[in-house]
């Protein structure tokens, strides 16, 4: 195919801002759109090779394979060993464990699959995640396993066939991707389907240069090309982490991406400005460059206890740089332009794969094992104060043992291969109130609050279905299950979000729990406390780090020091609109219904005339793992709490009345 400077310095359009945006520059608040105009791109020119091989009745499959294994892997083998290497030497445990199964992923072409699969609330943080950013490969990979020979089954029906049928595959993966971005949005990000029309979009712009172009003049092509960069740089600037993505909002890169393509010919300002040598170079290192730049930022942040300042992280883009100018120079160019027998690089290929999988599941599966990893990263030791834990994930899974130990030891109703929302929680032979929780994991920690209060447990026997709020539409399972039937009480417990209609469902929900003869208990939304690093650090883990450095090591002084940052944190108000709105609604529709009981559970976290929130114990017991769960410490010391201030006297009025009446209680 005919080279095209502007098609490398388009390059450099989606790598600086991708690099940008992850190096925490607020500027490029959508600069995560650099991966979808390198789809685009990446469709373009892929499909333009193909199609023309197809034409000349030369293309081969194997040779297809042999220039991606030649394209790719190289300067990812190096990558990947660097990075092992910088995972041993800074990554503690847990998070090595993390890493080499993602080399696992990144060897078999599914880290996608994986990060798509670990996104829920064990999840560490993006930006501390060293190999997140091969997902985008592996979409590419698992697009060009079927497309070849999709291409190759259609040519001989001609191109307008082979264009009718690429549209439909765009037409329906972009239905999938604007359907998935509300009720799915993980899958929408990390897998293939919902990704695939963005590939598709540049397949059709190389189906269409191939044939007749219609012809445009000078003038329109400028102007269509000028709308293509505008729209990038739109997307780039204005976009943000609340833009949903990959959906029909998506189509502003990703056309303007095409437009560029069709149309910034020799001539047009668009192709001057892009085919600059600034702008060639850094696309023809475009490739290296995303490959090192998140390793690089990853392992960074990882040996930092906040954001790194932005010096540091622009040294580390300059690095990225200088690595990809060294790595398109040694590594790249050398493979792609040597003449290696394709047998051979497919051994080495399959090597090279091997050896990362192999390295990878022998740290999965022998986790337990101590691999020495870690002892580079000073911040990240343990630092043996009392019991203070900075390992806050494993404080987190933790949290949920109390409630699935206790629910494994009930009888299931259909099959508990469906979750605990299928076992049996009431026991017909008590005359204790029937409390059902239900919510995400904040009901959870509700259950465990309640689980560890005697006073609780002797008046209320407790259930929990966990849901999201706004799946609770009239059809969801919760309300034909036994325990709702059996049910006295349901107390909403949750992180409400309004994107997946928690807000807008709540009033229609209240009263269909009222028509159902129900009390109801909605509790607010915890006020979210700053964490730091994605979530790694919490306030609690600054203040202790803090007080180490100082050489403070008792207990009770740093635990009163941190009570008081968290007092000052909510006493500040600063907080998301998301947890503002929610709990305006549920005010609202408190005082709508009468009958329905409120709570607030910043009425037992904090105590308004100690001027305290309490955050940790004396012994160095963090209460909070992140922005608001309990940890079990947390839930033992809440539960305390709830008992001594009556926060829950509302619902313990209507165990009484229960018990007195031997009937429901009233709504």
């Amino acid at each position: 195919m005919k080279y095209r400077s502007e098609i490398d310095g388009l390059r450099s359009v989606a790598v600086l801002p991708v690099i940008f945006f992850h190096a925490g520059w607020q500027l490029f608040s959508g600069g995560f759109v650099g991966v979808d105009i390198f789809f685009v791109i990446s469709g373009y020119l892929i499909t333009t090779i193909i199609v023309d091989e197809l034409g000349r009745g030369e293309f081969s499959i194997l040779r297809f394979y042999e220039r991606r294994a030649k394209r790719i892997l190289p300067a990812l083998f190096v990558v990947c060993l660097v990075s092992l290497v910088l995972a041993w030497m800074l990554l503690h445990s847990r998070d090595f464990t993390d890493f080499s199964r993602s080399l696992v992923a990144v060897a078999s072409f599914s880290s996608n699959i994986l990060f798509w699969l670990e996104a829920d609330y064990f999840d560490t943080a993006a930006e501390l995640k060293p190999m997140l950013h091969t997902w985008s490969l592996a979409v590419e990979e698992q697009f060009y396993i079927f497309f070849p020979l999709l291409l190759m089954a259609l040519w001989k029906y001609g191109t307008k066939r082979l264009t009718w049928v690429i549209v439909a595959i765009c037409a329906g993966s972009l239905a999938l991707a604007q359907w998935q971005v509300v009720h799915a949005p993980m899958a929408a990000f990390f897998l293939l389907p919902a990704r695939a029309w963005e590939l598709g979009i540049g397949a059709l712009c190389a189906v269409y240069l191939r044939g007749s172009p219609v012809p445009i003049g000078g003038a329109l092509r400028n102007a269509l090309s000028l709308l293509g960069l505008g729209l990038i740089a739109y997307a780039v600037f204005l976009f943000d982490d609340q833009t949903p993505t990959p959906g029909v909002a998506t189509l502003i890169p990703t056309v303007g991406t095409a437009l560029i393509i069709l149309f910034a010919t020799p001539g047009t300002w668009v192709q001057g400005l892009l085919s600059l040598r600034p702008m060639v170079a850094v696309g023809l290192i475009s490739y290296s460059a995303y490959l090192w730049h998140q390793p690089l930022m990853s392992f960074t942040r990882h040996n930092a206890l906040n954001e790194p300042p932005w010096y540091v992280m622009a040294g580390i883009v300059l690095l990225t740089l200088v690595l990809a100018a060294l790595s398109l120079k040694y590594i790249e160019t050398p493979v792609r332009k040597g003449r290696m027998p394709r047998l051979r690089v497919f051994a080495y290929s399959a090597t090279g794969l091997c050896a990362f999988l192999a390295v990878g599941l022998v740290v999965h599966f022998n986790d337990r094992l101590n691999f020495g990893s870690g002892r580079f990263n000073v911040l990240d030791e343990q630092i043996a104060m009392l019991d203070y834990d900075n390992d806050n994930d494993s404080l987190r899974q933790a949290s949920w043992v109390p409630l699935r130990t206790y629910a494994k030891g009930l009888d299931c109703l259909v099959s508990c291969k469906l979750g605990n929302n299928q076992r049996k929680w009431f026991d017909a032979r008590t005359d204790k109130l029937r409390v059902l929780l239900v919510g995400n994991s904040h009901s959870k920690d509700m259950f465990n609050m309640m689980f560890m209060s005697e006073e609780i447990s002797a008046q209320v026997e407790l259930a929990r279905f966990n849901a999201q709020v706004g799946e609770l539409t009239p059809k969801n399972a919760m309300f034909s299950s036994e325990n709702y039937r059996d049910a006295d009480v349901v107390m909403i417990v949750s992180r409400y979000d309004g994107r997946r209609g928690d807000v807008s469902i709540l009033e229609d929900l209240v009263r269909r729990l009222r028509d159902d003869g129900k009390s109801v208990v909605l509790v607010k939304s915890i006020f979210e406390f700053p964490t730091y690093l994605g979530g790694k650090w919490t306030i609690f883990d600054k203040i202790v780090h803090e007080a180490y450095s100082e050489g403070l090591t008792d207990g009770p002084a740093i635990a009163a020091r941190s009570n008081a940052e968290y007092y000052a944190v909510y006493k500040s108000g600063v907080q998301d609109e998301r947890v503002i709105e929610a709990n305006a609604e549920i005010d609202r529709v408190g005082k709508l219904f009468p009958g329905v009981i409120v709570l607030d559970r910043m009425d037992y976290i904090c105590s308004q005339p100690d001027e305290t929130c309490y955050s940790a114990n004396d012994q160095l017991e963090k209460y909070f793992p992140d922005y608001g769960h309990h940890t079990v410490a947390g839930a033992q010391y809440f539960s305390h709490r709830i008992d001594r201030t009556g926060w829950l006297k509302p619902v313990l009025d209507l165990a009484q009345y229960k018990q007195s009446a031997q009937v429901s209680p009233m709504r």
